[in-house]
């Protein structure tokens, strides 16, 4: 591939050695009993795949976008959900960090974050809004030395498992509707008094990420805990939203990939009166030709975009529409994956149907895909303009 240099390949060759002995071996057990795959989590870490992008001087690898794209796709070909828990972990409470904190706060927190010491979730999402923080009702008020936070979350990834949450708050009278000025980044670690944590919710995918609800009842924190500038962490928002959009890219490709090739051996070795059915059938060899040249398509987008993105480009567009494009392809080719399977595929014990309930929730978790149609098509306007 033309994306692979010599870095990236070594890099590669230690995650498919990771996924091979160690991941692939537990993923139909994760699924099956949804607890977060705590010590693969904590392995990542070990291999410094937490901290990809993270600069070495807080402790991570200081490698490109791609190189993190490669990871995602083959640890997701396995065990998508595990990407999950990394990506909001990394992506979203640790870019964040990585873009508003202090000097101090990132060696506090991204340098054992990086090394998979401690495990950290973004609370965000309310049941009110969608993504329209207008509406966000969670609030923070400044009572001397300490900031008290009121509200909740829902939809939380890495509920219960997180050594920190960074949250955002409505910290002004009322949030711009225009620049949605009026948000703050807060650093909250488990364990505050006010702080709940409500149970996982037992989800259609995605089987052991730890999505639950934050409560917060007179919640305390440091005055230090703000994260970045008051009433102004939407842009850096926006940014670690992009990054985590842009990694739905390779995790829904690696989704695809994993279907096609269980569905691709099974109709090689599935024989019906003497032939196998990929020789017997013409339109098993269709469906996986077609399933074949959707993920190469995808993979062209994945990897093009990545290019642009470590050439400094934000892919505001882009990225969404990896997540966009990314969930469209997986649903399809598990679902066909399971179509060539014929009954057995509806069978839990196969491990063929999960993949389809993981890129099901891929259109749906962080924003679905309806949503994010509508900003790409907000961003090419502005970009006629």
């Amino acid at each position: 591939m033309w994306y692979l240099t010599e870095g990236r390949q070594a890099i590669l060759d230690t995650v498919r050695e990771f996924v091979r002995t160690e991941v692939a071996p537990q993923a139909l057990e994760i699924d099956a009993t949804h607890e977060f795959p705590l010590a693969l989590f904590k392995r990542a870490g070990e291999l410094g795949l937490l901290g990809v992008t993270v600069p070495e001087e807080f402790g991570g690898l200081g490698a490109d976008q791609t190189t993190s794209a490669l990871i995602y796709e083959e640890i997701a070909t396995a065990m998508p959900v595990l990407t999950i828990a990394m990506g909001a972990h990394s992506f979203l409470a640790g870019g964040l960090i990585e873009m508003l904190g202090s000097v101090e706060q990132k060696k506090t927190y991204l340098v054992p974050a990086a090394a998979g010491e401690i495990i950290m979730a973004c609370g965000s999402t309310e049941a009110v809004g969608g993504d329209n923080q207008v509406e966000f009702a969670t609030r923070a008020v400044l009572d001397g030395d300490e900031w008290v936070l009121n509200g909740g979350k829902v939809l939380i990834c890495n509920t219960g498992v997180a050594d920190l949450y960074v949250v955002v708050a409505v910290t002004a009278d009322h949030v711009d509707p225009v620049t949605k000025a009026g948000l703050s980044a807060f650093l909250v670690p488990a364990g505050t008094p006010g702080l709940g944590i409500g149970k996982p919710e037992h989800k259609l995918g995605w089987h052991g990420s730890a999505t639950g609800s934050l409560s917060f009842t007179d919640c305390r924190i440091p005055r230090e805990n703000l994260l970045g500038p008051l009433d102004g962490c939407l842009q850096a928002m926006f940014v670690s939203a992009t990054t985590e959009f842009l990694s739905c890219g390779p995790v829904s490709l690696g989704i695809a990939e994993g279907a096609y090739r269980m569905a691709l051996a099974y109709s090689l070795e599935r024989t019906q009166q003497g032939q196998s059915m990929f020789d017997r059938f013409q339109v098993t060899r269709h469906k996986l030709a077609r399933m074949y040249g959707e993920i190469e398509s995808l993979r062209a987008l994945v990897y093009s975009t990545y290019a642009e993105r470590d050439r400094g480009q934000l892919c505001l567009a882009q990225g969404r529409l990896l997540k966009i494009k990314g969930a469209e392809v997986s649903e399809y080719v598990a679902r066909e994956a399971i179509q060539l399977f014929g009954g057995v595929g509806t069978v839990v014990e196969t491990g063929v149907e999960r993949y389809w309930r993981d890129a099901k929730v891929m259109a749906i978790g962080g924003a679905s895909v309806e949503a994010l149609n509508d900003v790409v098509a907000g961003l090419i306007k502005r970009n006629l303009a």
